[in-house]
């Protein structure tokens, strides 16, 4: 089962912060390994002091590492979710992204792919002039 439609009825933050949580994930593991240290990043920007919802964002992590789909197909899945009235979410989306790519201090030309990748995804939802700028500072076509 798609990972995103367990979460189909809840609002667009709820789907946002789960999307983000995959493509952080699948960020995560481009290089073929996902370590404790990214896992506990992903957990420090998704904060919370509630054990239920803390293990339900493990469990979201331990999905989306196993997940055989590409980010192409989460950023499709999360961009029909998401109610174009709400594109800040994307932006948010792509903004976490960067950090994590950026966490262990190497910028990786894969990671840069993959974030263009989703980035051409959002594009089609919105009027992205923001997310093409970004895009043009990581200098990836």
């Amino acid at each position: 089962m798609d990972i995103l439609e367990e979460y189909r009825g809840q609002s667009d933050r709820t789907i946002c912060i789960v999307g983000t949580i995959i493509l952080s994930t699948k960020i995560c593991m481009v290089d073929g390994k996902f370590s404790l240290y990214e896992k506990d990043e992903i957990l420090k920007t998704f904060p919370t002091n509630d054990p239920k919802k803390k293990e339900t964002i493990l469990d979201i992590i331990d999905k989306a590492s196993k997940d055989k789909n590409d980010v192409v197909y989460h950023a499709e899945r999360i961009k029909k979710f998401v109610d174009p009235e709400h594109d800040k979410f994307l932006d948010f989306i792509v903004a976490t992204l960067i950090k994590f790519a950026k966490s262990d201090h190497h910028f990786d030309d894969k990671e840069k792919k993959l974030i263009s990748k989703v980035i051409d995804v959002f594009n089609d939802h919105k009027k992205l002039s923001l997310l093409q700028k970004i895009k043009k500072k990581m200098r990836v076509n």
